[in-house]
Formats: structure tokens, sequence, C-alpha cells
């Protein structure tokens, strides 16, 4: 992977600083970039795929890096050429929802969407996300029960169906990408 580290550096983990000691030796310099991004607090992947508009799975090909890839605050990661900062032409310009969820329809959504084993645990982080509500958008990038980032989903989100983030804002609609997702990452890890 092609990154600058500065001496001293916090891991990102599931939102949470943890220090680690100085970089390693060696560490490698971002070289041939085309552009770069220095990683910020709450960074992931995905979020700085969102954030220059990319996929996440381009990203990590221009890093030489995987999903299990540790980004520091401070390391220099390299950016596609096609990366772009969000501005006002990325803004989601959102229609309201057709319907709106009750807390108690939201849950009944939820379990109908997915499995037994898994609908207790969804709840929970559905009610985490957006208190479990249906037309929640934090004004950044996610949207709905499973707080779903439209920018770094859109490309396969629509071979189920889902083709605008105002979609996302319909509960059926955000349950059924939500389980898509954790399909998608074998887990839960787009939570964490």
């Amino acid at each position: 992977m092609s990154l600058l580290r500065k001496p001293l550096a916090a891991l990102v983990v599931a939102g949470a600083l943890v220090f680690s000691g100085p970089a390693p030796a060696g560490a490698k310099v971002a070289t041939g970039c085309a552009k770069t991004y220095t990683v910020v607090p709450n960074d992931s992947w995905n979020r700085i795929a969102g954030k220059v508009n990319v996929t996440m799975s381009l990203l990590l090909k221009v890093n030489k890096a995987n999903t299990k890839s540790l980004l520091l605050i401070g390391d220099v990661i390299c950016l596609p050429k096609s990366a772009t900062t969000k501005d006002s032409s990325t803004t989601l310009k959102l229609k309201p929802p057709a319907k709106r969820y009750t807390v108690k329809q939201s849950v009944a959504i939820i379990r109908e969407f997915w499995p037994d084993k898994l609908e207790d645990r969804a709840i929970a982080i559905a009610k985490r996300e957006s208190k479990l509500n249906a037309a929640s958008y934090n004004g950044g990038c996610c949207l709905g029960l499973f707080q779903i980032h439209w920018l770094a989903h859109r490309s396969w989100l629509k071979d189920i169906g889902i083709t605008s983030a105002s979609q996302l804002l319909d509960a059926r609609v955000n349950a059924k990408a939500g389980y898509a997702i954790y399909k998608r990452s074998n887990g839960w890890g787009a939570w964490n």
C-alpha cells in the first residue's frame, strides 16, 4: 500500500481513536499518485470513497489495499484520477418519502426482510443509526433506517432496483438494501 505516515498516528477503529506508537520504519511514501488524500479521524475506506466520489473497490485497487488494511490518521493515500471532492454538484437532492413509517412499522419491516437469527441485531443497528426513523438523512451521505451511504453503494444498488437516493428513505427499500449490504460484506462490517 502506498502511504506516507506521520511519526505518531492514531488508528481509526469503528469510529474510536486508539493511539499507536510511531509509524513503522520504512513506511512507503505515496508515489505515482494522480491525487492524494490525508486520512482524518473517523475515516474508513468506504467513507473516503464516498468523500471523493469513487467506488471503494477502485480506491482499494489504487492503494493495493483491501478492506482489512488499516488506516492511520495522517496517512496519505492515493486517489484515482477520477476522484473529485464533494461540492454542490454532488449534494443529494431528495424527494420527501411517499409514506411515513412509525417506529413500530419500521421494526416490523426489518423483521420481514431480515432472517430470524439476524433481525434483533439488525433492529439494534437501525435504532442506533436512525432511531428507527425511515426518513432519516444525516445531511452528508447516509439515508434511512440503516444509514446507507448512497454514493458508495449506488453502482450496485441499481442491480436490486434502487436507482435514486430518495428510494432509501422508504423503510422497505432500506431494509432490503441493508440486508443486501450485510450479505455482500459477509457480516456487520458496514455498521461496525
